[in-house]
Formats: structure tokens, sequence, C-alpha cells
């Protein structure tokens, strides 16, 4: 089992040796043998990015979507579209958390996919949706993969969560922050139980208080920073997080050994 950075950049990302934050889970498919590709959010730029990584629509069997920002579900309509059209129909489960499921096609798909030449569509017509409860928990082969909720936008007037994902397999333990605000004392179980940790990071001078910041991550325990690995960053000079104590940042096209 691996997990694969198609991209490790942030939602602005626009530098050509990278792209936005989508990861490629792969392990066998427990009935067949064969590969089986978990596609852990599908931003605008997927189609480009998996291309790169010589991968199509049709590779994957399933799709993870943590939260409804472009840069993590901006490629769902090509997906859908040119599975439906160009790889004769072939249908991908979406996993999501059931609240997102109303808003993903009535505010983001909908405009492009309900009309079609066979008739008014739905969310379901491209993709076997798979609803998930906000603290549940599904398997996904040889995986367990647990949902949490994190604080990505607290705002007046609301707040937007993304789901995050603490991974299980035989001998590891992982977790996937997605999108979210610094935030130890909510994340610290996490950190503690997970063998390595993918934590997004963003740089430069502005904290935009909506993802963990690099000098606000710095002040994290010697023991947690050890086993954590930064991806969405922005398009600064990175500084040298494996000399502040971190794994170090993740290259787009890395891939992780979760065996």
């Amino acid at each position: 089992m691996k997990l694969t950075f198609a991209g490790a950049g942030s939602a602005f990302c626009t530098a050509a040796d990278n792209f936005q934050s989508n990861m490629i889970l792969e392990t066998k498919n427990t009935e067949t043998g064969q590969m089986a590709r978990l596609l852990i959010d599908c931003g605008t730029d997927a189609r480009h990015s998996l291309h790169r990584l010589g991968l199509w629509p049709k590779d994957f069997e399933a799709v993870y979507i943590s939260h409804l920002h472009s840069d993590h579900i901006g490629g769902l309509e090509w997906m859908a579209l040119s599975n439906y059209f160009i790889f004769h129909h072939h249908r991908v489960d979406l996993y999501m958390v059931e609240e997102l499921i109303e808003p993903l096609w009535n505010h983001s798909l909908r405009g492009g996919l309900e009309v079609s030449d066979h008739g008014d569509s739905t969310l379901d017509t491209y993709f076997n949706v798979k609803p998930l409860q906000p603290t549940g928990r599904f398997n996904w082969h040889d995986v367990n993969l647990e949902i949490l909720p994190v604080d990505h936008i607290v705002a007046e007037k609301g707040k937007m969560l993304s789901f995050a994902l603490f991974g299980t397999t035989k001998s590891k333990r992982f977790f996937i922050t997605t999108d979210a605000i610094f935030d130890p004392d909510a994340h610290m179980a996490c950190y503690r139980k997970a063998d390595v940790i993918f934590q997004d990071c963003e740089l430069g001078p502005r904290w935009s208080g909506v993802h963990a910041h690099y000098d606000q991550l710095k002040t994290l325990p010697d023991d947690i920073k050890a086993k954590m690995w930064l991806y969405h960053y922005t398009a600064y000079t990175k500084p040298d997080a494996v000399a502040d104590g971190f794994c170090g940042f993740v290259a787009p096209g890395q891939s992780f050994d979760l065996t």
C-alpha cells in the first residue's frame, strides 16, 4: 500500500512543477487482487497532475472528498464526463460526508452535469455515491479510514469544516489533516497515535488563519514534528524543515509506503 501526492501545492499553486494537493491511495483489491486506487480529493488541476503520473479517470475505483473548495472538488466534472462519455460509463465510488452531497451537486456540479444528451442527470448518474457520517469510518479494502471533522474556516457568521482522515493498515497508522487551522489541542490525540502525519502547511509572511502556518507548526513537540511531513504549501521559499525537526516538505509525485 502506498500514498502518492499528485501535487503538494496550495489552492493557488501555479508552478510548472507542482499542482494542488490531491493524493492517491493504492492497494490491492481484496476480492480480485488487482490494483485499486482511491483519489483523496479531486481539484481543479487534477487532469494535469494525474496525467503527469500516467493516470486517467478510469484508473480509479473511488474518490474521497474532504470539503468543497475548488482545489478539492474542481476536477470532479472532468472525471464524471470523462468516465461517462470516454471510458464506457466507468463508475467511481464517491465517498463523502452526507452533509456535503447536496451542496456539491446544487452549488458546484449541477450546472455542468445535469443536462446532457441522455436527459436530466443527478450525481448518481455519474458516481456511486457513498454517504458517510461526520465522525464515522469506512473500510476501503485493507485500510480502515476514520473521518475526523476539523475546523478550516472559523468566522463570525459561520464555520467551514474539512473532514480529515486517520488511516489504519495492518502495520501503520497515518493522519491526513486535509485543510485545517492550527489547533494542537484538537489534533494532538491523532498526532500521538499516528506513525506518520501529513500536515497542511502555509508559508510566507501572511497568516491566513485557515491553514496551519509553518511558524505555528514549529512550536509542536519534537516527537510530533519528527513524524510529520508538510504539504499544501504556497510558492514561497521553503525553510529547512528537516533542520527544524520535521520529516520535510512533500515533493510533488512523492510516494510513501503505508504497508
